[in-house]
């Protein structure tokens, strides 16, 4: 027992307690039988020393409080705010609030393995399971539901330092694991999950019949083909502020001819032609003006045939790792455009049999997960970028399709409000901005004032995860990696700089002294 019901409220209910107790603990009442799940918000003394017991720095409060005839005791008592989260109906498979507060005099117990399972939806190792980590303080693991995450989406959202990537790559872990099985693909903009491929080798994810596979692809091997290009793509690409009209209007002339035709596939010499085409005494300097600035389509970038391989980036219990680190930021967001503009297409096709075996480039028969980091570059909150409509698209409709989103981001005030709000599942980390924390408050809704009221405290590698993927929100301790995690890791400066040094002076040349008999004067 750590305390007993004081009196109740519309807010909860609180009680006393002897022990200091951490906002955030789950602890429980018996209604009959019942075993009421409730949360400790926050607490304060019940009774507070006189000041002029403090003044004195050389003596304690306690031998003043003795001095006076007073039971220091007395002072060691603290009052809990606690809400309520109620029983767990296994018929139902979640936690029904009891619509009333437990009476004065309750005992309050610390809430046990047998009462905290229930937090999680699935157990852990069984299929379809997610062990991310244990209750904050306690052993008990909390395990989110996979069917939750892919179906509704995920966001993951951390102050710089606070182990944003340190978590996602627990959560990849978990669905390469023998139980899930998952065709997973990492858009990483900064190359920071290179470790995961230790995957492929650790026994924690091998059996017999199962080895994942882990493809690293870099960016020189990235390629966008011309014919998988919008004509606001290209026109994007093209115009340097300096794009008038009628190069525009030209061009779509140009490119819509070329589709018309039923170039399904088209190369940038077929379209250079289509716009040669147009060319007429009343336009030469105008088609002039589109030719040149159609020569920024000759990066490296752009290719006539190839294209991203969906079929070989979504395989069963394969993670693919996307690195488009070097790649400058408005490429990336066109890459990422056209990739989901095609998964979506793919997934949406094969689902309503507009696709099959034959159509290799576009056929995806099982459902997928990607992870977005840095969202806010391909969703931001004001601005546009290419990749945002798409990727709306596919966070408000993709549940159908089966394409789960993972959103991560340092910074949710930047990331558009709609998207993260279409994650209905949330791990959230320290997070210190108060605007930033203003929007973590406005987009989960299942979460509570005061566990919100939280995030600037929390340590590195512990959160607040809420949302549909788990019974109640909790405040979790994220379990070790099985896999390492240099790449995320801030650099340690001194340690560098003192082990460079250290080299200089092993392989420094040995000095040349004069030799000064041959030291002639002048």
């Amino acid at each position: 027992m750590i305390g007993i019901v004081n009196h109740s409220d519309e807010e909860g209910f609180s009680f006393i307690s002897a022990q200091r107790l951490p906002a955030g603990m789950f602890a429980f009442y018996l209604e009959g039988e019942r075993k009421i799940l409730c949360r400790v918000k926050h607490g304060e003394p019940l009774k507070q020393y006189p000041q002029e017991f403090l003044m004195d720095m050389e003596l304690s409060p306690d031998e003043v409080s003795a001095f006076y005839g007073l039971d220091p005791q007395d002072f060691k008592y603290y009052s809990y705010s606690t809400s309520v989260v109620g029983y767990f109906d296994n018929l139902m498979g979640e936690f029904i609030n009891p619509r009333t507060n437990p009476a004065s005099g309750v005992k309050i117990d610390r809430a046990g393995e047998d009462v905290l399972k229930d937090i999680s939806k699935v157990k852990a190792g069984d299929p379809g399971s997610a062990l991310i980590g244990n209750v904050l303080g306690e052993n008990t693991g909390i395990v989110l539901a996979v069917r939750d995450i892919v179906s509704q989406h995920i966001s993951v959202i951390a102050s710089t330092g606070a182990g944003k990537s340190y978590t996602v790559g627990v959560l990849v872990e978990e669905l390469l694991k023998p139980y899930n099985m998952a065709p997973v693909l990492i858009f990483d903009p900064h190359g920071e999950y290179s470790s995961l491929g230790e995957i492929s080798n650790a026994p924690e994810f091998v059996t017999s019949n199962y080895r994942p596979k882990v493809r690293i692809v870099k960016p020189k091997d990235i390629k966008i083909r011309i014919s998988d290009l919008l004509v606001s793509d290209f026109i994007s690409i093209m115009d340097d502020g300096t794009m008038s009209d009628k190069m525009k209007t030209l061009f779509r002339s140009a490119y819509h001819n070329l589709k018309n035709n039923s170039k399904k596939q088209f190369t940038r010499n077929e379209l250079k032609q289509e716009i040669e085409a147009l060319r007429d005494k009343n336009n030469d300097p105008t088609i002039d003006g589109i030719n040149w600035r159609f020569g920024k389509l000759n990066a490296a970038i752009f290719d006539d045939f190839q294209t991203i391989p969906l079929a070989d980036y979504f395989k069963v219990g394969q993670l693919t790792i996307m690195d488009v680190s070097g790649i400058e930021e408005t490429f990336q967001q066109l890459i990422a455009s056209i990739m989901l503009r095609r998964l979506f297409d793919a997934r949406e096709g094969t689902e309503n049999n507009r696709y099959n075996e034959s159509h290799v480039d576009k056929f995806l028969p099982y459902p997928v997960f990607l992870v977005i980091e840095e969202a806010h570059r391909f969703a931001p909150q004001s601005g546009e970028a290419k990749s945002k409509i798409i990727l709306k698209t596919i966070l408000s409709e993709g549940r159908k399709f089966g394409i789960g989103v993972c959103l991560v981001s340092q910074r949710p005030s930047k990331l558009d409000a709609d998207s993260l709000s279409q994650c209905m599942t949330q791990i959230t980390m320290r997070i210190v901005n108060p605007t930033d924390q203003q929007q973590i408050a406005q987009s989960i809704e299942s979460a509570s004032r005061d566990l919100i009221a939280e995030l600037p405290s929390l340590a590195k590698g512990q959160a607040i995860i809420s949302g549909v993927a788990i019974n109640t929100p909790a405040l979790v301790k994220i379990r070790k990696r099985i896999t390492s995690d240099t790449k995320g890791r801030s650099k340690d400066a001194p340690a560098i700089w003192a082990a460079e040094r250290k080299y200089e002076e092993k392989h420094r040349a040995p000095e040349v002294k004069a030799d000064e008999e041959m030291d002639v004067g002048v």
